[in-house]
C-alpha cells in the first residue's frame, strides 16, 4: 500500500513538472554597464519594431501583445511605469525610451506545443534594446536578448509567450541594477 502511495505521489510530481514548463533561458550581451539615474528608471517610453520580414510575420502582433504585456508586469512589480510608443523621442522629461528592434522569431503557442509535441518545432526570439536618456535623447547603451526552445524538451520547453516574460524580466532587471552617473 504504502509503494502504491509513493508511486502515485511520484506520478503527480512529474505530471506537475511537465505542465509547469521550463524556464527559458536568456542570452544577453551589450554594451557596458548602463547608466540610469533613479529618476528616470520610473518612467520607461517601449518601442518594439521589427526588420521588414519580421513585422510581415502573421504572428508579429500576438509576440508584441505578449511582449508588451510582460513588459507591463514586470515594470509594476518594479515600481515602473511602462508606456508603448510607436517610435521613442526625446521628450525633455526623466525616463528612459527602449527601442526593441526584433531580428527574428518563431512564434509557438503553448497549445501547439502540448498537442503535436516536438511536431511544431523550436520557438525563438532574437532581439536587440537600445536604451536611451527621454530627457536629452542621448544613448545610455544596448543589449541583446536572444532566447530559443528545443522542441526535444517536449510539452515541457518554454514557448514564446514565456520567453518574452523571462526577456521582459531580464529588461527590468538590467535597469533595476543600472547605476547612476
Amino acid at each position: 500500500m504504502k509503494t502504491q502511495k509513493v508511486l502515485i505521489a511520484l506520478s503527480c510530481a512529474v505530471a506537475l513538472s511537465l505542465l509547469g514548463g521550463c524556464a527559458a533561458k536568456v542570452k544577453s550581451g551589450g554594451s557596458a554597464a548602463l547608466a540610469i539615474p533613479e529618476a528616470a528608471k520610473q518612467n520607461l517610453v517601449v518601442s518594439i519594431q521589427g526588420e521588414k520580414q519580421v513585422e510581415q510575420n502573421p504572428d508579429w502582433n500576438l509576440l508584441k501583445r505578449d511582449w508588451n504585456n510582460a513588459l507591463q508586469v514586470e515594470a509594476r512589480q518594479a515600481g515602473f511605469t511602462v508606456t508603448e510608443s510607436p517610435k521613442v523621442a526625446a521628450n525633455g522629461e526623466d525616463g528612459v525610451g527602449i527601442s526593441i528592434n526584433v531580428s527574428k522569431f518563431r512564434y509557438i503557442e503553448p497549445g501547439s506545443r502540448y498537442v503535436a509535441g516536438a511536431l511544431v518545432g523550436n520557438a525563438w526570439v532574437f532581439s536587440r534594446a537600445d536604451y536611451s536618456d527621454l530627457k536629452s535623447g542621448a544613448p545610455i547603451g544596448s543589449r541583446t536578448y536572444d532566447t530559443s526552445s528545443s522542441a526535444w524538451e517536449g510539452v515541457a520547453s518554454a514557448m514564446t509567450q514565456k520567453q518574452v516574460q523571462a526577456i521582459a524580466k531580464q529588461m527590468i532587471s538590467d535597469i533595476k541594477s543600472a547605476k547612476a552617473q
